[in-house]
């Protein structure tokens, strides 16, 4: 499997998305390519897997970023902050202050901030070969690959507005303040149409949605799968994880024929996809040596 650029790796909790996403970012390391590694789960554990408690790097061409969404909430609402008070009175920044105190604690603008730092990040480091996204479950995903197309239309809407609106210098007072503000908007609806550019080209980017041989998961891709198709978005590929072996106890006889029929159920619904099959590993994969079972089945693909 020839991996683009951009990686994301996505699904339902518990199927498998660290493990997928560590492994395909350890095996493009060893080949020599400079890899980033990131993850938008607020409950991390790519450092676990590496075993990496203060250092970010786990060998010389794999850098490991865990985003944390208060601290990224934090900056994010300072830089807004510091934007806005170049535009209104400093008899107001007691207010401002307060205000910003506030949002800087929602979910909202925690996800915001870490969605925006992520886009950051897409759009323009060009110090790796690879840029690997753990992300957090489903829901979370789709609404990172909305954001960006709603985002750029907000801009859109603020620059028009911007150009049309000929008492805004009376308002602000501040030409300078003004074009300063012109300057953030249009910054970040080229980030914004850059973002989106690399979503929807195949060679740029790729979408691998990983699921387990049960209904849950295989509905939730399939939901998925057509939320991503309104967005003009087509996942990569389509890794079923954690697939049993046959057994001759009765129970896990069962449990292997349950999964059997899934198996064909997902060959079935996902044919149009490329399908990346991984068999359940003997023990838990909790580190980075139990990360070469998965790399060994990469590379069959």
């Amino acid at each position: 499997m020839i991996f683009p650029r951009v990686v994301f790796v996505g699904g339902k909790g518990g199927v498998g998305k660290s493990t997928m996403s560590s492994s395909i970012a350890k095996m493009l390391s060893l080949s020599g390519k400079k890899v980033l590694l990131i993850s938008t789960d607020p409950a991390h554990n790519l450092k676990d897997i590496f075993d990496i408690e203060k250092n970010n790097q786990f060998n010389t061409n794999l850098q490991i970023l865990e985003l944390n969404p208060q601290k990224e909430a934090k900056e994010y609402v300072e830089n807004v902050s510091k934007a806005t008070k170049e535009l209104i009175s400093p008899n107001s920044y007691e207010m401002l202050d307060n205000y910003y105190k506030i949002v800087k604690e929602s979910a909202i603008a925690q996800e915001s901030a870490m969605f925006d730092k992520l886009i950051k990040i897409i759009s323009e480091d060009t110090n790796f070969d690879h840029i690997i996204i753990d992300t957090a479950p489903t829901g979370h995903t789709l609404r990172l690959f909305k954001m960006p197309k709603n985002l750029k239309i907000w801009s859109e809407l603020l620059l028009k507005q911007r150009e049309k609106n000929s008492n805004l210098q009376n308002i602000i007072g501040n030409i300078e303040g003004k074009d300063i503000l012109k300057d953030n908007l249009e910054n970040r609806h080229l980030r914004y149409s850059k973002f989106l550019n690399i979503l929807k080209d195949n060679n740029q980017c790729a979408i691998l949605l990983v699921l387990n041989l049960e209904k849950l998961p295989i509905n939730e891709t399939l939901r998925a799968i057509e939320e991503l198709h309104i967005e003009n978005i087509t996942p990569f590929a389509i890794i079923i994880n954690k697939i049993p072996p046959n057994s001759n106890d009765e129970f896990f006889k069962t449990r292997f024929e349950i999964s059997l029929q899934n198996l064909k159920l997902a060959r079935k619904l996902f044919k149009d996809f490329n399908i990346l099959e991984i068999p359940l590993y003997n023990k838990d994969i909790s580190s980075e040596v139990d990360l070469e079972f998965i790399i060994k089945h990469i590379k069959l693909f």
